[in-house]
């Protein structure tokens, strides 16, 4: 059983970082920030977490977490196209994206941190590998380099969220749209 105040402590932390990084980049918030607003002291926090910018990456990553284990169960379970379904998740991560824009806003472009980068490039990385582990044989074109491929692909992802949330605002759909436009041609 976890303890009451492990649990609310963790709250505390995430509601704070989520708070300050909506409104300054990671890159510029302190650990002393995050104490004073989550009303906790320097110990705990460590305790918790090596630095703001780390702090966020977990909050991030729960929900990209969450996102990823749902895509999967549908893919295991579902009689939906395969198209379909990386549809459904990518419009969960841009709902995501979406959630957070504030700090995504931010955090992107941000030359001195790049933690919030990772863990976008991360999420869509090891989706991706996932994604080309399923695939029927034959489908990956021959002399594609699978990790290079999902990098690719991981990268090019975040490059067009963050011209997204920079650029002329367009819909949510758009941005699905153009994320399954882009996806390579043999995707499944």
């Amino acid at each position: 059983m976890v303890d009451a105040r492990i649990v609310q402590t963790t709250k505390a932390l995430h509601t704070a970082i989520v708070e300050l990084a909506s409104t300054t980049p990671v890159s510029t918030i302190t650990v002393a920030d995050v104490t004073r607003t989550a009303g906790i002291n320097r110990a705990t926090f460590y305790s918790h977490a090596t630095s703001p910018g780390s702090l966020l990456a977990d909050v991030l990553t729960i929900d990209l977490d969450r996102i990823r284990a749902a895509d999967l169960v549908m893919r295991e379970e579902s009689t939906l196209d395969p198209l379909a379904i990386t549809r459904r998740g990518m419009e969960a991560v841009v709902e995501h994206v979406a959630t957070y824009r504030d700090i995504y806003r931010l955090a992107l472009p941000d030359p001195s941190d790049a933690s919030t980068h990772r863990v976008l490039a991360s999420h869509f990385e090891t989706s991706t590998l996932g994604h080309f582990e399923l695939a029927e044989p034959g489908r990956i074109p021959e002399g594609v380099a699978v990790p290079l491929a999902a990098a690719f692909i991981a990268h090019g992802l975040v490059g067009l969220i963050e011209a997204w949330l920079s650029g002329k605002r367009s819909s949510r759909k758009t941005l699905v749209d153009n994320i399954m436009l882009m996806l390579p041609i043999w995707w499944d």
